[in-house]
């Protein structure tokens, strides 16, 4: 059964109310491709990596609860399953940004790859049809990835074959490594290359760290959202809100190791090819922006999920599931954008709407996908906090 009845009719607004901001919001930001075209794709990059970070996150998400297991996951299956499913949308709103790589990418200019050594000496790899061709296949990979594992874990909901249940874990395993490699190599290609003269080793794995942390802190937040509603009201327990606080705590503290391991190599060795980076991104009022993420990234989360009282508390790990959603939104901004702002500190109105407008559209897809279907999926083998309720005999 979908959603109850109760609960559709908040979502069918909610869906409808999304798309209408979200068209509104990128019609708006459309006005400065005319007037301001340089600022507005680099506004639409900026909303479309954060966006489409969460979509990759949620497949990453899912891959991964089927090779672990875990009952963390049964409670946020279909919020994961859902944002995945998101998937041929992110493909369709990438599309504009091969229109664009003149604009967004230096590397495209024959007169700066002549002038810039190390631009090109990779021009084989940095080229506009490779780029293009690359980008699908990302997509290729991801989509068949994704839909067949989940059209394999809709036959197990049907079925519950156990022999199914084995194959979803053994296909899951090789899908997670090309994921986490395809990503990899997604992020090199529409991030790092947009100071092309630069490189780090750690950098993309550390943005899809950072993108797999923005989809806990997304689905902890939606979760607790519902959780007075059934079906969740008589499912969840304290010990799902721990399990995810404490997933969250671990990416948070993953993504500090890499962020500062990162910073401390480059900033050490200050070499004139990497050091640039980082000057640009502490100068100019970006500073603050740097100091900002340092400590409510890392820091402030990171004390604070230490705490069991907090990760066992809905309302509480909400508010900080909300709060790490902000500063993940901060943290891609001061990633992008200083590759074109490098004088100072720039926020311009299309950064902010470009972000409302995508955001609109995605969350509106994202609801259809989860109307779609029941929140709950019944008889997972990985639900056993439920087995364990009903033998003693006790709820929450």
């Amino acid at each position: 059964m979908t959603p109850s009845e109760t609960l559709r009719p908040a979502m069918d607004r909610l869906q409808r109310n999304t798309l209408i901001v979200g068209v509104i919001a990128l019609a708006a930001t459309l006005i400065a491709l005319f007037t301001d075209s340089q600022h507005f794709w680099q506004s639409y990059l900026f909303a479309y990596i954060f966006w489409s970070g969460l979509t990759l996150g949620c497949l990453g998400v899912f891959f991964l609860h089927n090779v672990v297991g875990g009952n963390w996951g049964v409670a946020v299956r279909r919020f994961v399953e859902s944002g995945m499913r998101t998937l041929p949308l992110t493909l369709v709103l990438v599309i504009p940004l091969f229109f664009a790589l003149k604009v967004l990418y230096k590397w495209t200019d024959a007169a700066y790859r002549a002038e810039h050594f190390a631009t090109g000496h990779k021009a084989a790899y940095m080229n506009e049809p490779f780029f293009i061709a690359r980008t699908i296949i990302y997509f290729v990979i991801w989509l068949g990835f994704g839909y067949r594992i989940l059209g394999m874990a809709n036959e197990h909901d049907r079925t519950g074959d156990p022999a199914l249940f084995k194959r979803i874990k053994g296909a899951s395993a090789p899908a997670l490594l090309i994921f986490v490699v395809s990503t990899t190599y997604a992020f090199i290609d529409w991030i790092m290359s947009l100071e092309p003269d630069w490189y780090s080793t750690i950098y993309p794995w550390m943005f899809t760290v950072g993108e797999v942390l923005l989809t806990f802190a997304f689905l902890i937040a939606l979760l607790v959202l519902l959780s007075k509603r059934e079906p969740f009201s008589n499912f969840l327990t304290q010990q799902h809100y721990h399990d995810l606080g404490n997933l969250m705590l671990a990416f948070t503290m993953l993504w500090a190791y890499m962020s500062f391991a990162q910073f401390l190599i480059i900033w050490a060795e200050n070499l004139p090819d990497e050091i640039p980076w980082y000057v640009r991104r502490f100068s100019g009022g970006w500073g603050y922006v740097a100091w900002t993420i340092s400590i409510f990234h890392f820091c402030v989360p990171f004390f604070l999920l230490l705490m069991r009282f907090i990760k066992k508390n809905p309302s509480l790990v909400q508010k900080l599931a909300i709060w790490m959603i902000i500063i993940r939104i901060l943290d891609v901004f001061w990633i992008v954008e200083p590759a074109f702002r490098q004088k100072g500190l720039e926020v311009y109105w299309t950064d902010v709407v470009a972000l409302i407008g995508i955001g609109g559209i995605w969350l509106s897809f994202f609801i259809r996908n989860l109307k779609a279907r029941p929140l709950l999926v019944l008889h997972d083998p990985r639900d056993t906090y439920s087995l364990f309720k009903k033998a003693h005999g006790h709820g929450h």
